[in-house]
């Protein structure tokens, strides 16, 4: 989600359909949301719709509350990473080409919206965060798909779960280091290239 300034009053492009408008709109608040939360604990509509620049009754068109637009905000990130994940997957033929690819694909989603990445870490009471789920869902299916194919024994439980919580934990990290130093910190560095080599060592060694 890109953070997009609002155009001024009475500048929107009316040329473009009003569909369109209106999911910019939606997209622009989605991706306030995620700033917001990532630096507040309880967030006010008046900060969210400051840093979007838009109204308070725009905001209440899309959401009840901050909450919800939390809420689907996160849905949102899950479904680009679910996919980016996918795509990893579908791209690699050998085990360790499959799990680099993986790693790279949640660096990188990591890289392109740390704020809005930081909301899918979000501890979940005593279940591991919904990113971190993903992230092993996503290795789950990579494992059983090349078991299926007689490469690499059936994996536990509990060595994917270790190795999404490394990559939940090199993530939040990551976000956090982003967040820190502000836009135009996302170019990839020697330290993000020892995460992702550091994530990939910990799949490989307990996935193959």
């Amino acid at each position: 989600m890109s953070l997009v300034p609002a155009p001024g009053r009475g500048q929107y492009d009316r040329r473009l359909p009003r569909e369109q408008r209106l999911a910019e709109q939606r997209e622009r608040l989605l991706a306030a949301v995620a700033r917001v939360c990532a630096r507040e604990a309880e967030p006010a509509v008046a900060t969210v719709v400051a840093l979007a620049g838009v109204g308070r009754n725009t905001f209440y068109e899309y959401f009840d509350d901050v909450p919800h637009a939390r809420r689907e905000a996160e849905s949102a990130v899950l479904r680009r990473v679910d996919a980016k994940l996918r795509v990893a997957e579908e791209q690699a033929r050998t085990p360790v080409e499959r799990f680099r690819g993986l790693a790279r694909a949640w660096l990188e989603a990591v890289l392109a919206e740390p704020a809005e990445f930081l909301l899918v870490l979000m501890p979940a009471g005593a279940k591991a965060s919904r990113g971190a789920e993903l992230l092993r869902a996503a290795f789950e299916r990579a494992t059983s798909t090349l078991h299926a194919a007689g490469v690499g024994g059936a994996v536990d439980r509990v060595r994917l779960l270790a190795v999404a919580a490394t990559g939940e934990a090199v993530a939040r990290a990551l976000a956090a280091e982003l967040l820190e130093k502000g836009p135009g910190a996302s170019g990839e560095s020697p330290e993000q290239e020892a995460m992702l080599r550091g994530l990939v060592d910990v799949a490989v060694r307990l996935l193959r």
